[in-house]
């Protein structure tokens, strides 16, 4: 019995593309990382884990904002646990620009090169969102951003 339990804790986290908005309002559209990569969309990277209460907070908030809904298909919406980023030994890649706390957003352009310019509102912890607004902000922010970028290229 306690094998079957185990079992249906693991394969939703192995078959990730099953459950990839992770009950972040399914009608964001989440993709895969992968499949953020290969979108040609800006991508938005919401990183964080159930138990935490702060992403809680977030979560209960931004799935029901009409702006967050609004711009989210403009976007591949990305939502992954700290243990599914990327590793790139000394962490301080661009999935941990500042630090591994959570939750953050991480903003990429169309080409999946990581904005570092599009921040939240706390200048100690740049990508730590705790408010919808400002992730509304930010996402119009990436918009612009993606689309300078796109321009000057």
């Amino acid at each position: 019995m306690k094998r079957v339990n185990s079992i249906g804790i693991f394969l939703p986290r192995i078959f990730k593309a099953v459950l990839v908005g992770d009950g972040w309002n399914d009608s964001f559209g989440w993709v895969s990382l992968n499949t953020a990569r290969k979108s040609g969309k800006p991508v938005m990277l919401v990183v964080s884990k159930p138990s935490c209460p702060r992403c809680r907070h977030l979560k209960a908030k931004l799935v029901t904002h009409a702006g967050v809904k609004k711009l989210s298909p403009y976007f591949a919406m990305v939502h992954a646990l700290p243990e599914e980023l990327p590793q790139d030994g000394n962490g301080d890649d661009a999935f941990h620009p500042d630090g591994r706390y959570v939750p953050r957003i991480l903003f990429f352009d169309n080409n999946f090169n990581f904005m570092p310019e599009v921040r939240g509102p706390i200048s100690s912890y740049q990508y730590f969102y705790g408010e919808p607004d400002n992730v509304e902000i930010s996402m119009v922010n990436a918009l612009i951003a993606a689309r300078n970028r796109h321009i000057s290229t």
